[in-house]
């Protein structure tokens, strides 16, 4: 016991000197003199609305869709896990897409080479909104040329259209921009910086922030309250009938390297339209709930913005105006899975995916790590035992290499500052699956990508999709764990090109092999 403490307090000066190294090595933080404390989460939230999450099937019965039990296998346990909370809007869906960061790649999706890459497709779904758009993201980078301008001039683009014809939108357009309250490398004490780069980018688009002569048109920006733990959905949903998730920030790292100020991080958003819409919605107001609005003084500029706009503790107003039932848009299934502290009940639900998985699991992944004590045995001999010090998804996920011999593939980012909670993790899998004969069941590749991997996906028996935000990190659950928004398809399109992506990501990726001292 006392050796293994010894090597944990080695791994805490670890991590601590690789977050130094990651402050400096940025070279650009800025600390403002008038940056706000960070806000920290003490106590418990309360629940969300769990009707509005069932798209007011709850409490509106002529609302409910015709949206009868799943008879595919992961299909009924997503299903069951919603019962309530997002079931009845699961019939009736399409797949609409995949939009790749910082470009597509592989060739083989039929997004076109874009010098922003998958940003560019972000903007062309704000421009076609008729009524609302809802944009949710952690970040959104400063400067004239990030990718945030860009989306800036499609909601300066279509506010213009609502002027010009505002008979095509009788019930006018809202825009609601939401950020996670989280710190970015340039500035690293000041967590609204991100609402603010967004309020620029939208006033040097001609877009005001107060006393809008366009009647029809309303923008509100709000910044989630909390630092920690902070709000991690990156959603946009279109008139509440197509949403769109998964990992990608307003952000550099994601622009094609081709491109001036480009990092080449490769990420993956899910495009579906259909009812599951109106569940993204309900988790994207819940998390606006929690958020502060942002209030300005009428004529404020650029220069003027920190000074005349203000965020505010009072929770702008987010009624849900549902009249019928969502218009179904195909015939497949699609799940939302939305988790925060206060409204942990979703956190069962990818294990229980992955332990009814009946041959193979293939995951994409950022980040992952056991348990927070686990992240600290890097420099122990053998990583942290397993599984003791593993989360629930991961016993989900080797008990089912355990019980049906399941066959799981892992591409992992490379990012050697990363690279401490997965090795400390997969060597005490490894090390537990080895005397069971099932070490070769457990294959890891490390990305490569030029510029790493930020998606978080799962293809489960080639019958159930996921894609989103969250991590398989304990940063990502528990009550404490971050707000993270997932989708979820058994759409065989969306199944044909999540396989083709992820062929692609595992043929080019880099051979992993554990330090030699955490080896079983």
């Amino acid at each position: 016991m006392g050796t293994l403490l010894f090597f944990r307090v080695f791994g805490v000066a670890l991590l601590l000197g690789l977050l130094l190294t990651l402050g400096i090595g940025a070279g650009v933080s800025q600390v403002r003199a008038d940056a706000p404390p960070l806000t920290f989460l003490n106590g418990q939230l309360p629940p969300p609305d769990l009707a509005a999450l069932d798209g007011l099937a709850q409490v509106a019965p002529t609302l409910t869709p015709d949206c009868p039990e799943p008879q595919a296998p992961l299909d009924r346990v997503l299903y069951d896990h919603l019962r309530g909370q997002g079931a009845a809007v699961s019939c009736g869906n399409a797949f609409a897409g995949l939009i790749h960061f910082p470009d597509n790649d592989s060739g083989l999706s039929g997004q076109a080479p874009d010098p922003v890459g998958g940003f560019g497709v972000m903007a062309r779904q704000i421009e076609s909104a008729q009524r609302e758009v809802l944009l949710a993201n952690m970040l959104w980078d400063d400067g004239p040329v990030s990718p945030g301008a860009l989306l800036a001039r499609a909601v300066a683009t279509l506010r213009q259209q609502v002027a010009r014809h505002p008979e095509r939108y009788p019930q006018g357009v809202t825009v609601r921009l939401m950020f996670g309250n989280s710190v970015r490398l340039d500035t690293l004490l000041d967590p609204t910086s991100s609402v603010y780069s967004a309020a620029r980018h939208l006033l040097e688009a001609g877009v005001p922030l107060s006393g809008d002569p366009v009647q029809r048109f309303k923008l509100v920006l709000a910044n989630y309250t909390y630092a920690y733990p902070h709000n991690h959905l990156k959603v946009l949903v279109i008139d509440g009938q197509e949403t769109t998730a998964g990992g990608a920030n307003i952000s550099f790292f994601h622009v094609p390297a081709s491109t001036p100020g480009g990092l080449d991080l490769t990420d993956l958003l899910l495009t579906l339209r259909g009812p599951v819409a109106r569940h993204t919605v309900a988790a994207f107001r819940d998390s606006w709930l929690l958020s502060r609005p942002l209030r300005c003084k009428a004529g404020v500029t650029a220069a003027t913005l920190r000074r005349a706009c203000t965020l505010v503790d009072a929770a702008a107003p987010f009624p849900l105006l549902y009249t019928a039932p969502a218009v179904a848009a195909g015939t497949s299934r699609a799940y939302g899975l939305y988790r925060r502290a206060g409204y942990e009940t979703q956190d069962s639900a990818l294990p229980a995916l992955f332990a009814a998985a009946g041959s193979s699991i293939d995951l994409m992944q950022s980040q992952i790590s056991g348990t927070a004590q686990c992240s600290l045995s890097l420099t122990a001999p053998g990583g942290c035992p397993f599984p003791q010090e593993s989360l629930p998804v991961w016993q989900a996920i080797v008990g089912a290499v355990r019980e049906r011999g399941v066959r799981v593939r892992l591409v992992l980012d490379h990012d050697p500052l990363l690279q401490v909670e997965p090795l400390a993790l997969l060597s005490g899998i490894r090390a537990y699956l080895k005397p069971l004969g099932l070490a070769d069941r457990l294959q890891v590749r490390w990305s490569g990508t030029a510029g790493g991997m930020h998606t978080k996906a799962a293809l489960v028996d080639d019958a159930m999709l996921t894609v989103g935000s969250l991590n398989l990190h304990f940063s990502s659950f528990g009550d404490h764990g971050l707000n993270e928004y997932t989708l979820a398809t058994s759409d065989p399109a969306a199944l044909r090109a999540a396989r083709q992506d992820f062929d692609f990501e595992w043929a080019r990726g880099k051979r992993f092999e554990l330090p030699y001292w955490l080896r079983p």
